[in-house]
């Protein structure tokens, strides 16, 4: 029986008072329109330390009317690094997340919420932890990327997971992406909850942390999604395990 290797790194335990510029940036993407645009918005407040970084936007101001892109995410940091998919193997990301909402709509997945997203742009896929007041989901998207993906490749598939959770309550997340079947599965708190064949091989990730509110654009007006709710999320320590026979480092 042929073992392969294993081994575990902490990406970030956020010992410092501050985030980490050489670990995280904030996610810069292209909207519809051409234009990049950053992931920030003004009223975000961060605090780093004691093994997590947490942030709150309260209440959020950034919103879009045509462009989801532009308007879905209101603050979002990503990894520098780029984690290879270890060849024959696997690669795990954990991370304990808690997310308090602020005038949240109770049970509605969208108005606000937090994530831990694992993510590759290469190839769009997006697998995500994601949580509210009272509901915590998984989610596996495929981007809409222009060049890499087109209209009838963009999907998102939103799981209600049967955790119970209050609002602040921290859970341990991790997620497991395996070469060898292109299947992902998704744990909470030591558990199996969910698992997902991604559309795409992947070769490596990047992981992220969020803030969201991201009501369809299409059926709600600016009052409707912009009605003065937030959200505060909590993340740490990232911790990455990779088993099998190493791919390199990807940047």
């Amino acid at each position: 029986m042929n073992v392969l290797p294993q081994a575990t790194t902490t990406y970030d335990d956020f010992t410092g008072d501050d985030i980490d510029a050489s670990r995280w940036v904030t996610l810069v993407a292209e909207g519809a329109d051409g234009q990049r645009f950053v992931y920030e918005d003004r009223n975000t407040r961060l605090r780093a330390g004691g093994g997590y970084l947490e942030v709150t936007v309260d209440p959020f101001s950034r919103f879009h009317d045509t462009d989801p892109k532009q308007n879905n995410a209101k603050q979002m940091y990503r990894s520098v690094r780029r984690f290879a998919v270890p060849a024959g193997g696997q690669l795990r990301v954990d991370v304990e997340m808690a997310v308090q909402t602020y005038r949240q709509i109770p049970y509605d997945l969208l108005d606000a919420f937090g994530a831990m997203s694992v993510f590759d742009l290469e190839t769009g896929v997006v697998l995500n932890f994601a949580a509210t007041n009272d509901t915590v989901y998984a989610v596996v998207e495929r981007l809409l990327i222009p060049g890499v993906t087109g209209p009838d490749d963009h999907f998102v598939h939103r799981v209600v997971l049967p955790t119970p959770t209050r609002p602040g309550q921290a859970h341990h997340y991790a997620i497991v992406y395996d070469a060898t079947t292109s299947e992902a599965q998704w744990h909470v708190d030591g558990h199996c909850a969910y698992w997902a064949r991604t559309p795409a091989r992947v070769s490596g990730f990047h992981v992220g942390m969020a803030l969201f509110s991201a009501r369809d654009l299409r059926r709600y007006s600016r009052a409707e999604r912009e009605r003065g709710q937030g959200a505060t999320g909590r993340w740490g320590p990232w911790r990455i395990t990779a088993e099998g026979q190493p791919a390199g480092e990807l940047r």
